[in-house]
C-alpha cells in the first residue's frame, strides 16, 4: 500500500472544509473545467459551497465572469484554490 505525502493528499481533496471538491489540476478553459464545475454546482443546495483546485491561469479567468452569469460567488481564494458558494 502506498502512503500520500500530505501535499499530495491536499491536493485531492478539499482545504477549506468545502461541501463538495472538484480538482481540475492543469486543464485550461478549453478542456472544459467550467462545465465541470458546473454540473457539481447544480448538485448542490443554496448556501453550499465547492472548493476547486486548478492551476491554470484561464479558470481564474473565466470564474468570475462565470460566478457572476450564474449567481454564484467566489467567497476565497488563495494559491490554486477557490471557494465558491451556490446561489439562490
Amino acid at each position: 500500500m502506498e502512503n500520500k505525502s500530505q501535499n499530495e493528499t491536499e491536493a485531492t481533496q478539499s482545504v477549506f472544509g468545502a461541501h463538495a471538491f472538484c480538482d481540475a489540476g492543469g486543464k485550461c478553459c478549453a478542456d472544459g473545467p467550467i462545465e465541470e464545475i458546473s454540473m457539481i454546482m447544480r448538485t448542490l443546495e443554496p448556501g453550499q459551497t465547492l472548493e476547486v483546485r486548478a492551476t491554470h491561469v484561464s479558470v481564474m479567468a473565466d470564474l468570475g465572469p462565470w460566478t457572476r452569469l450564474t449567481g454564484n460567488e467566489i467567497v476565497k481564494q488563495e494559491n490554486d484554490r477557490y471557494l465558491l458558494r451556490r446561489g439562490g
